[in-house]
């Protein structure tokens, strides 16, 4: 199957401001395990309106990884395993079809 980019966002620190640094590094871990690789491309802002109505403000480590379409079930399953850690309501992942990527 065709390659996919998938990018994903993980807060820095949950809703009570409890750093999230270690839950962060098992996904590294786990990605690099699965794929072989993951990308920090940089952080991110964001705000999200709660089901509550509240809003909350993220700092965001946003990461990139490339792999074939038939393994989005394994890099969803990190990413639910990273969310049930946490209090996070949502986790954004962007799937980028049809891209010509290429390791020179």
């Amino acid at each position: 199957m065709a390659d996919v980019k998938a990018t994903f966002y993980l807060p820095l620190k949950d809703n009570d401001m409890r750093s999230l640094a270690t839950d962060i590094s098992a996904v590294e871990d786990a990605c690099y395990e699965v794929f072989g690789a993951w990308t920090l491309t940089g952080l991110f802002q964001g705000v999200w309106r709660m089901k509550t109505g509240e809003r909350k403000m993220d700092t965001s480590a946003v990461y990139m990884v490339v792999l074939g379409e038939e393994r989005l079930p394994e890099l969803e399953a990190i990413i639910r395993a990273f969310k049930a850690k946490t209090q996070q309501e949502s986790i954004f992942l962007e799937v980028e079809r049809n891209v010509d990527v290429r390791f020179l």
